[in-house]
């Protein structure tokens, strides 16, 4: 009993840390990474198959560390014969006895959920295509996302004859709708902070610490904060918070956004160590209640914090090389981010844009009187 209790255990830990893990790897996946898709105009930088080209190493990567750390606490050294061909057969029989063959719909809602990510993989194909006259692109993401999903309500059901795969009643009665005001709220504390300035408050005293660091060395520093406040304040509260922050400080340092953004993004999901952490482990630890022992926070504790420093370590190495491969991390500062910014100019004065990058034209930060101009080597223009 007791070793099938502690199998019990890593499965369900397991179940959470690999939600986490592969949820980070899609724009969709993690409502964490959703904050981030909704500051500035990254949206038009930040693609769905940019983002995946970024984050899915770090996510296998996580995904692997989980594995070898579950199964050192909880699987090594055990004797039972858990998954055996019989058991497996048993338990399809059970699933199929209560739920049944795939349908005709289950086939369809699949093919559809297929389709939705070759869209979203296509956006800048597409959204090319559909340019407005002045060049505004006309469909983004959420329409592309949003389609598909459209569909289902005007395909006919196999299963429930005159009705369609989905039905509005489904929806109101099935659909978390707090979810969205959760990720909506998210949005909100995140323009409040701009509306407010409470942003630049915080900007400017992260970007001292942007001046003179080294880039891998700033962006493992980020990973943790991110990380650790991750853990006590939820990854969402974190996120929200943080983001628009660091996207000031970017700003008043000069530094290219996505090198900050990016790894703190990630790094809010790194969060194993407290059950109330991300919503993954809150749901594992609330099904853990079925079992003739819960799990308890120490068992989140013990398995999640040697978990996150390892994937703080290695994570965040994968994170900066994927970064700097895909976004071009270490470049100068962009001219598309000092284009949102009332406090800065694009001029054409060459030098050194950033560490050991020079450029024939850059960024600079107008001082309160808006008369002197200062670049990102600290040279003063008027």
């Amino acid at each position: 009993a007791a070793e099938v209790q502690r199998f019990a255990d890593g499965l369900l830990l397991a179940i959470a840390y690999s939600t986490t893990a592969g949820g980070m790897a899609t724009l969709t996946g993690s409502i964490t990474n959703e904050v981030i898709y909704g500051i500035g105009t990254l949206q038009e930088i930040i693609t769905y198959g940019k983002w995946i080209r970024y984050a899915l190493p770090v996510s296998l990567v996580t995904v692997i560390l989980a594995f070898i750390v579950v199964y050192i606490r909880y699987v090594r050294g055990l004797q039972l014969k858990l998954l055996s061909h019989q058991v497996l057969q048993m338990e399809y029989d059970d699933l199929v006895n209560e739920k049944g063959l795939m349908s005709r719909d289950e086939k369809i809602v699949g093919a559809i959920q297929i389709i939705q990510f070759v869209l979203l993989m296509l956006r800048p194909q597409i959204g090319t295509l559909t340019k407005s006259p002045y060049g505004t692109m006309l469909i983004g993401d959420p329409t592309i996302a949003c389609l598909p999903a459209v569909l289902l309500f005007f395909i006919p059901s196999a299963v429930r004859q005159g009705q369609a795969l989905l039905t509005w009643r489904t929806v109101h009665e099935k659909f978390d709708f707090g979810l969205l005001l959760l990720i909506g709220g998210g949005f909100a504390i995140s323009c409040g902070f701009t509306q407010s300035g409470l942003n630049m408050a915080l900007g400017e005293g992260i970007a001292g610490l942007t001046e003179s660091a080294n880039p891998y060395t700033l962006n493992l520093v980020i990973i943790m904060v991110a990380s650790f406040c991750s853990q006590v304040f939820s990854a969402i509260g974190t996120a929200t918070t943080a983001l628009p922050a660091l996207y000031s400080a970017s700003q008043n340092s000069l530094h290219n956004p996505l090198a900050l953004l990016l790894p703190a993004t990630l790094a809010c999901s790194f969060a194993f160590i407290l059950p109330t952490a991300t919503p993954a482990n809150v749901i594992v630890l609330a099904k853990s209640q079925d079992l003739s022992r819960s799990l308890r926070i120490r068992d989140f504790f013990c398995t999640g914090f040697p978990l996150t420093l390892l994937v703080i370590a290695f994570g965040g190495l994968v994170c900066y090389i994927t970064g700097e491969l895909v976004f071009e991390t270490s470049a100068p500062f962009p001219k598309w981010a000092c284009d949102e910014g009332v406090s800065c100019l694009w001029v054409g004065v060459p030098g050194e844009a950033a560490q050991n990058v020079y450029a024939t034209s850059q960024a600079c930060v107008l001082d309160s009187n808006q008369t002197t101009c200062m670049l990102w080597n600290r040279t003063v223009i008027n």
